[in-house]
């Protein structure tokens, strides 16, 4: 049954009837995601498309909305659109949602296969256990990127290290050239550790993670991912790494970057915006120029990957009254203009079909070139980014361990496997 098209089991005039938009209309949204003055932007161009309908927002924090969400939709308290962190959320709620191919195809522009990627819906849907579509996904981000200061780069004579030995000669250089500036700066969490290692064992065998995430025969104690560990513990033993990055939290490492303090940044493509003149200008970043790339590939034989995955999904509660303005919302914010009012913040690539950034974001054609770089791998990831965030944060220690204590990599992994089996993971399938 195609879920996405225009061909649905039961005829969807015989699940909605058609009906007028109603005038002032009030308009519940519920979200954690993007920051307020995006949003404003965004309802108030929805507003004057659609005169008489008023947005009142309920913006949290993202840790409170996943408390105070799914409680205020089960008690059935005023919700007209609700974001859907995409993870264990979409099961939590899905109770409370409408399916939402049955209201594009009775009130939306367009089915709505017709208007996001496939790929995306197809995450989408995998996230509910009834493998129903309940949430239009804004877009997709992964990790990891890096993100260079241009201007160190072309002071240096450098070009963007692509490969292990570009990276240490970019390290030497910027030792040499200039000592109080740390090389690469990111956090030494472990789950970021283990967002790195994941990067890398991608490179050497794409398709790796979703292979032991969805329980395709992949292991952590197989030769792949023993490739990737060693590479990452390498990169700390040969001091392409720097062990005081062990110790530095998101912020910080963050901060060097963009004081100048340190000549890359390691991270999340959710950290995109800094590749925005207009956006560095509003966080009072001054850097002139930044560019970036996927992680340089580290292991031989490998090629540029990256894990992605959807972000941010709105739904429409059961109880909604105003579904046919609800669903109308949720197309203008995924797949109608208002996606030009919040794609300027490069959080996620949209999932919107042929989608294009206006002009006017980046200052260079260096910068706009990173982004398609980064969004080209984004759109065509190796495996998704559908963390087990437990887990994560316990292969990330011990990724630590080997490389603080040397301990010996193949007994790490085999504990690793061990961990994973043991049933201690409630969200790993």
């Amino acid at each position: 049954m195609n879920l996405f098209g225009k061909t649905l089991g039961i005829a969807a005039g015989a699940l909605f009837a058609s009906s007028a938009v109603a005038q002032d209309t009030t308009l519940n949204l519920w979200t954690w995601f993007p920051s307020e003055d995006v949003l404003n932007k965004t309802i108030d161009a929805f507003e004057a498309e659609n005169p008489g309908v008023d947005i009142q927002l309920n913006l949290l924090e993202s840790t409170a909305y996943q408390d105070r969400m799914p409680l205020a939709l089960a008690s059935g308290d005023p919700m007209d659109i609700v974001a859907v962190q995409t993870s264990t959320m979409v099961n939590l709620v899905k109770e409370n949602l409408d399916p939402l191919p049955e209201l594009f195809e009775a009130y939306a522009s367009k089915p709505i296969g017709d208007l996001l990627s496939a790929n995306a819906l197809a995450q989408a849907q995998s996230l509910a256990d009834d493998s129903t579509l309940y949430i239009a996904p804004m877009g997709v981000l992964g990790s990891v990127a890096v993100y260079y200061n241009a201007d160190i780069l072309e002071e240096l004579g450098l070009d963007i290290p692509r490969s292990r030995s570009d990276m240490a000669a970019f390290v030497e250089k910027v030792k040499a050239d200039k000592p109080d500036m740390l090389p690469y700066s990111f956090t030494g969490a472990n789950w970021f550790l283990d967002e790195i290692t994941l990067t890398i064992a991608e490179q050497k065998k794409q398709g790796f993670f979703n292979s032991v995430r969805y329980d395709e025969g992949g292991k952590w104690n197989s030769p792949d991912y023993l490739a990737a560990f060693d590479a990452i513990v390498g990169l700390y033993n040969d001091g392409i790494f720097a062990r005081d990055t062990l110790d530095l939290d998101y912020g910080r490492s963050a901060e060097l970057f963009q004081t100048g303090k340190a000549a890359a940044f390691i991270q999340g493509t959710w950290e995109s915006g800094i590749l925005s003149a207009p956006f560095r200008a509003s966080k009072g970043i001054e850097l002139d120029n930044i560019v970036a790339s996927g992680l340089p590939v580290v292991v031989d034989g490998g090629t540029a990957s990256i894990r992605s995955f959807i972000e941010v999904g709105l739904a429409v509660p059961k109880h909604s009254e105003h579904k046919e303005l609800a669903t109308k919302f949720i197309e203008f914010m995924t797949a109608g203009d208002g996606v030009k009012q919040w794609s300027d913040t490069l959080f996620v690539v949209p999932s919107m079909n042929n989608f294009a950034l206006a002009d006017g974001i980046f200052n260079t054609e260096e910068a706009a070139s990173a982004y398609d770089e980064l969004a080209a791998l984004l759109l065509n990831p190796g495996s998704d980014r559908n963390n087990v965030s437990d887990f994560s944060a316990a292969l990330g220690d011990i990724i630590t361990e080997s490389i603080l204590n040397g301990t010996d990599s193949q007994a790490q992994l085999e504990r690793a496997q061990s961990e994973w089996d043991s049933g201690r993971y409630s969200n790993a399938n």
